[in-house]
C-alpha cells in the first residue's frame, strides 16, 4: 500500500507464503501500519484480500456499484475482496491505520458464513481490543525472519482476526436486539428440548415469529438452520453418552432423540464418518 512519505510514516512488511500454507486455507502475503495517512485510493483494485483497521481520524469508504460513500470513524473496519474497485481515505486531514493482505481458498467460505463482508463493508468489530493485539501480533510475526513457523503463525492470527472483526450479520443487527433476542431464546429451546419431538414451526410459534425470521436469527449466531444446529446439538450428546456410558446404542439414539435406531446411526454415520460402534471403540481407552 502506498503512502505519501512527506506526510505519513509506515512500517510494511510483505510475504510470498508457500504454497502449502496457502493450501491450508488463509495465508497473509502482507501487514503494515500508516501514521498519518493523507492520501485518498481512488477506484483502485487489489490482486488479494485485504483488512483495514482505522485507528485514528475519520473518512470516507465508496462501494462498488453504490453512489454513496459510507462514514469510516476511529474503530472502523473494513474488508477489500479482490478485484472489486474501491476509493477510500481520511477526510479531512489524515487518519492512521493498520492493514493485511491475504489470500486462500477459505476466504470463500468464509463470505459464505457472512465474515469478510462479502464484499467491502463498515463495521465495528465485535471484539475491538482483540482484533487490535491481533494486528500487533501480526507486525510482529512480519518483522520475524523467513520461516515456514512464520507463515503458519500468520496464517493462524489471520483466522482470529476474522472472527474477532465479526459477521457483517452480526454488525449489521448490532441497531436489532429484537432479532438477536429471538436468535439467543430460540437458541436456549433447542439447547433444552433437543431430545424432544418438537418442529422447528412450533419453536417460531412459541417466540410468536415466522419460521423465516427464527432461521434468520439463528443462522446469524450459529451459522446454521435451527434443524441443522439441532442436529449437531444431539450429536455432540450421543458423543458424550458413547464415550462416557455403556447404554446400549439403542437407548443413546432415543436419549438424543432419535426412536429409530437405525435412523440415528445412518445420521451419525454420516455426520462423523464412523458409526455409533466404531467411534465408541475408537474413544474408549
Amino acid at each position: 500500500m502506498s503512502t505519501d512519505i512527506a506526510m505519513t510514516a509506515s512500517v510494511a512488511f510483505y510475504s510470498t507464503p508457500p504454497t502449502e500454507v496457502t493450501a491450508l486455507g488463509l495465508a497473509v502475503t502482507g501487514v503494515g501500519r500508516i501514521t498519518g495517512q493523507r492520501a485518498f485510493r481512488a477506484r483502485r483494485r487489489l490482486a488479494s484480500y485485504a483488512g483495514v483497521l482505522v485507528t485514528s481520524g475519520s473518512g470516507q469508504l465508496t462501494l462498488p456499484g453504490r453512489p454513496e460513500s459510507h462514514d469510516v470513524a476511529a474503530g472502523s473496519f473494513f474488508w477489500l475482496p479482490p478485484g472489486v474497485p474501491h476509493s477510500y481515505g481520511p477526510s479531512p486531514g489524515d487518519w492512521s491505520e493498520l492493514w493485511v493482505l491475504f489470500e486462500g481458498p477459505a476466504a470463500a467460505r468464509y463470505e459464505d458464513l457472512g465474515y469478510l463482508g462479502g464484499g467491502p463493508a463498515v463495521v465495528e468489530p465485535v471484539d475491538a481490543r482483540q482484533t487490535g493485539a491481533v494486528f500487533a501480533e501480526l507486525l510482529e510475526s512480519g518483522a520475524q525472519p523467513e520461516s515456514l513457523a512464520r507463515h503458519v503463525r500468520a496464517s493462524a492470527l489471520l483466522h482470529t482476526l476474522i472472527c474477532s472483526v465479526g459477521t457483517v450479520r452480526s454488525a449489521s443487527t448490532q441497531d436489532e436486539p429484537g432479532r438477536r433476542d429471538t436468535g439467543r431464546r430460540a437458541l436456549e429451546l433447542l439447547e433444552r428440548d433437543a431430545h424432544l419431538p418438537i418442529a422447528i414451526g412450533d419453536i417460531a410459534r412459541q417466540l410468536a415469529v415466522s419460521r423465516d425470521t427464527l432461521a434468520t436469527a439463528v443462522r446469524e449466531l450459529t451459522g446454521s438452520t435451527p434443524t441443522d444446529y439441532r442436529t449437531r446439538l444431539r450429536l455432540n450428546r450421543a458423543k458424550s453418552l458413547l464415550t462416557d456410558t455403556d447404554r446400549p446404542i439403542a437407548r443413546i439414539a432415543e436419549d438424543v432423540g432419535y426412536p429409530d435406531p437405525a435412523y440415528f446411526t445412518r445420521i451419525f454415520t454420516k455426520s462423523i464418518g464412523l458409526a455409533p460402534s466404531a467411534f465408541r471403540r475408537q474413544q474408549k481407552p
